[in-house]
């Protein structure tokens, strides 16, 4: 199992679930959008995620140097955070990050978490090796980890907050966690693959429990849980919800969006299904709702939602070797074009709409961008 959330590249066809027709789409942009400053030397650059402060992260890397993570201030000032590639940021300005250190033994990383300028590494006591997928608003972090430099005993997992771990109930030879709540519920996996038992788990308190199981193959990955407990994974290609125990299948020929912005505190959670055709497209699962296409032209998927229910993804109908950002808001269509003309594609969305990603430059480089709603449109953002 990879150490960070891979996508299962199986594509299985199968009858999907009926999508609602979206509103239709408006071509008009209503968002301005900046390239990020970069650090010197270092051509690509790839966003992490933006949190409601307007702080922004991600990691810069390219003509052979170390992979360097980075901050951008509100203000679009850029600050190289040191060694290592950034996982994520809190809503207090908590960035935590993984790095790599493979000159000593296979498989040493370690999680860090930056702030206020002082880095502090995670599990640095406990762990000969680490991971972590998520921090909480809290700075607490959901870390799998092992104490043989080697895993060759079985991965362990752990709430990681300020110099002190909770041992979660959850130890086997496939484990992994992977989303953390503000209350510090924990999502995750157990997977035995000599014995074919694979299971969705959610931890509170450090008390496991097994989550109902679905059709599909593999393990499965969990990618969000929300502070009701709520979680969204993926089974393959079939989507899938918790509330409770018992499983709901979500598509039978798609996914749930990766990372921690595919739910939110509504319930809604956001990724692709596959039409009658095969052909994925961009979707909205309303909790107690029924699925909405969101009429991004397939192939399409939708890869983040905040909190007021506005939703960003990409098309790749023009170019299948090129996407096309989009915002989707209140049933509209709003595509969201790069500075250079060429692809763009969205990672993340705040709170106050701002929605941040890659383009690419026209010497192929991968370089930051940030959308932030036109000053037209400023007031009525505030007043949702």
């Amino acid at each position: 199992m990879p150490e960070l959330r891979a996508s299962l590249a199986a594509l299985a066809l199968a009858t999907a679930l009926p999508l609602v027709a979206a509103p239709s789409a408006v071509a008009e942009p209503s968002m301005v959008v900046v390239e990020l400053a970069r650090l010197a030397g270092q051509p690509d650059h790839y966003v992490t995620g933006i949190n409601d402060l307007g702080q922004v992260v991600g990691t810069a890397q390219g003509n052979g140097l170390p992979t360097r993570a980075v901050l951008w201030s509100p203000s679009g000032g850029v600050s190289d955070l040191g060694a290592g590639v950034v996982v994520g940021i809190n809503q207090r300005g908590q960035v935590l990050g993984l790095e790599t250190r493979a000159a000593t033994a296979p498989y040493q990383h370690k999680p860090w978490i930056w702030s206020g300028g002082v880095r502090t590494t995670v599990m640095s006591t406990y762990a000969a090796w680490a991971t972590a997928a998520a921090i909480n608003n809290n700075g607490a972090v959901a870390v799998t980890y092992s104490t043989s430099f080697m895993r060759t005993q079985h991965n362990r997992a752990a709430v990681w907050q300020a110099g002190r771990h909770t041992e979660l109930s959850l130890s086997g030879p496939d484990v992994w966690v992977y989303a953390i709540n503000d209350a510090g519920a924990v999502a995750g996996m157990y997977a035995n693959s000599a014995t074919q038992d694979f299971a969705a788990v959610r931890c509170v308190d450090g008390a496991c429990t097994r989550l109902g199981g679905s059709s599909g193959y593999g393990p499965y990955i969990p990618e969000a849980i929300n502070e009701a407990g709520v979680v969204v994974g993926n089974r393959a290609t079939v989507a899938l919800r918790w509330e409770g125990v018992e499983a709901t299948v979500l598509s039978e020929n798609g996914r749930v969006a990766h990372g921690e912005q595919a739910l939110n505190e509504r319930g809604d959670a956001v990724g692709w299904s596959a039409g009658e055709d095969g052909r994925r497209r961009a979707v909205l699962w309303p909790a107690g709702g029924k699925p909405v296409d969101l009429g991004a032209p397939a192939p399409s998927e939708a890869v983040a939602i905040n909190e007021r229910g506005d939703v960003v993804g990409w098309t790749a109908a023009n170019d299948l070797g090129s996407h096309r950002a989009f915002l989707w808001r209140d049933g509209r269509l709003t595509y969201l074009d790069p500075p250079t003309g060429h692809s763009s594609s969205p990672v993340a969305i705040n709170n106050h709409g701002v929605v941040v990603g890659h383009t690419a430059g026209t010497d192929s480089s991968n370089r930051p961008v940030i959308w932030t709603p036109a000053p037209t449109d400023h007031d009525e953002w505030a007043l949702r």
